[in-house]
């Protein structure tokens, strides 16, 4: 990655030395969200219907038969088809998934160079490059997929306890699909959480990784603003902080790295 200095660019472009100027927050994309969402939500939907598809039928059978007992489970092998079509899913959702973020990347990257050239009047064409990004987005995708992975192990994990826990009691079929519906809802909530949470993420580390590389050590942390912001990162709208130091959010991270957190860190230029 080559380093440079955006204050040092921006007193050769003219600017006042002991002025200050604050770079325009570069926010996340809510498409980005609703794409990484959607990767997730389809993956989901799969299974839920695999689930229909060979689970429930299987499980319907027996409750015909009246072999299912109180002391009975159900058969492991009821689930090898959703589990091998899972492992397919989870892949399809992982590739789809590092792709919208390798774009939102791309879409972060120009819009720091319109930012420091409508701002600074400063053209970064020639110093920023997306391979600066490699091993940053290396390091997650390989977070995401994780992510992932985890999400579609829980989801069958709770299939699979619904059924085992609806054949001891002999449940009717109706009774077990209500019981599926409910796993596949907190499922769902999680597939919501990862990709706002993860979109969060990724955009603030694309200001801290663009803002480090040009030398910019200090920022502001800008909240959203409205009613849904936490109390503790609301009282701390407008403070200045510094690269590499505890804030005052939890844990002492930086802006859009607490879990959930939609604030932004604008970055500081000193001349």
């Amino acid at each position: 990655m080559l380093r440079y200095s955006l204050a040092k660019l921006g007193r050769s472009a003219g600017r006042a030395k002991g002025t200050k100027a604050e770079l325009p927050a570069i926010e996340p994309r809510l498409s980005t969200e609703r794409e990484y969402y959607a990767a997730l939500r389809s993956m989901l939907t799969e299974m839920a219907r695999e689930t229909r598809e060979s689970v429930i039928p299987l499980y319907q059978s027996e409750l015909a038969q009246k072999r299912l007992a109180m002391t009975r489970d159900a058969d492991p092998s009821w689930f090898n088809r959703l589990a091998a079509l899972t492992a397919a899913l989870q892949r399809i959702a992982s590739d789809t998934v590092n792709r919208v973020m390798r774009l939102e990347a791309v879409r972060h990257t120009e819009a720091f160079m319109a930012t420091a050239k409508r701002t600074l009047g400063i053209d970064l064409r020639s110093v920023v490059q997306m391979e600066d990004l490699a091993a940053y987005l290396e390091a997650a995708a390989g977070r995401n997929t994780a992510l992932i992975t985890g999400l579609a192990d829980d989801t069958i994990k709770r299939i699979q306890q619904a059924v085992y826990d609806n054949s001891i009691a002999g449940n009717s079929v109706t009774t077990l699909r209500k019981a599926l519906a409910e796993g596949f809802g907190i499922s769902d909530r999680r597939a919501k959480l990862i990709a706002r949470d993860q979109t969060a993420k990724l955009n603030s580390d694309m200001n801290r990784i663009r803002q480090e590389q040009a030398g910019v050590t200090s920022y502001s942390w800008m909240t959203s603003r409205d009613e849904r912001v936490r109390e503790r990162h609301r009282r701390m709208d407008g403070k200045v902080y510094k690269w590499g130091e505890a804030t005052g959010a939890e844990q002492g991270l930086p802006p859009g790295q607490p879990i959930n957190c939609r604030c932004i860190a604008r970055g500081i230029v000193e001349f």
